[in-house]
């Protein structure tokens, strides 16, 4: 049987990320050195305010919740203090400061305190420079670190998706599905199926 998520959609503990991991057939583990790093100090409120902003950003509160419902902010917390390595931490939390002062610096405000328009103006201009940045050629000896917009995306979206939330009541969830049907009927209000044993390709933190 797959793991379990609490109540709010955030797997209890790291043992449950790595059932979760095993039951998916992937690998969130990158060196075996990361085992041994421990995991960073608490938040502070305004880094984590920050973070539940943006994910929402990503992924809103529609018919069914968002990425703060799905408890995503917690999950990217645990995912940079307890799996990413020094030098995968650094980097996105340096993203993440830049990101910070650069909406601070646009519109005068936090990105938590900006409204809907000026948060996703400000996170699509950052994530369409992320993704031009990565679409360009590796820097020699090395490839170049992949920016904080297109972390939190991947991470967001991750963690959306093997949440309770996400994977059972946004989409529906069939664990086991019996046949291919190429031509199943869909209707309006019809879920589309999670996959998520299928779908879901191993976190990379580069």
């Amino acid at each position: 049987m797959p793991p379990r998520a609490t109540a709010d959609g955030v797997f209890a503990s790291r043992r449950d990320m790595l059932k979760l991991a095993a039951f998916l057939g992937v690998s969130l583990m990158a060196p075996a050195a990361r085992a041994a790093v421990a995991a960073a100090d608490p938040w502070p409120a305004a880094t984590r305010a920050l973070i539940a902003e943006v994910a929402e950003t990503i992924i809103p509160a529609t018919d069914t919740g968002g990425a703060k419902a799905a408890g995503v902010p917690a999950f990217v917390e645990m995912m940079i203090s307890d799996w990413f390595d020094p030098a995968e931490r650094a980097n996105f939390m340096d993203g993440m400061a830049a990101f910070a002062e650069g909406a601070a610096a646009r519109y005068g405000r936090p990105f938590a305190g900006l409204d809907d328009a000026q948060k996703n103006g400000w996170f699509g201009e950052q994530l369409a420079a992320a993704e031009a940045a990565m679409a360009a050629p590796a820097p020699a000896g090395g490839r170049a670190r992949t920016p904080f917009a297109a972390l939190m995306k991947r991470l967001t979206v991750y963690g959306y998706y093997t949440s309770e939330l996400g994977a059972s009541v946004e989409l529906r969830l069939d664990m086991v599905p019996n046949e291919y049907v190429p031509d199943a009927p869909f209707k309006p209000g019809d879920r589309a199926d999670s996959f998520i044993l299928y779908s879901l390709s191993p976190f990379s933190a580069y």
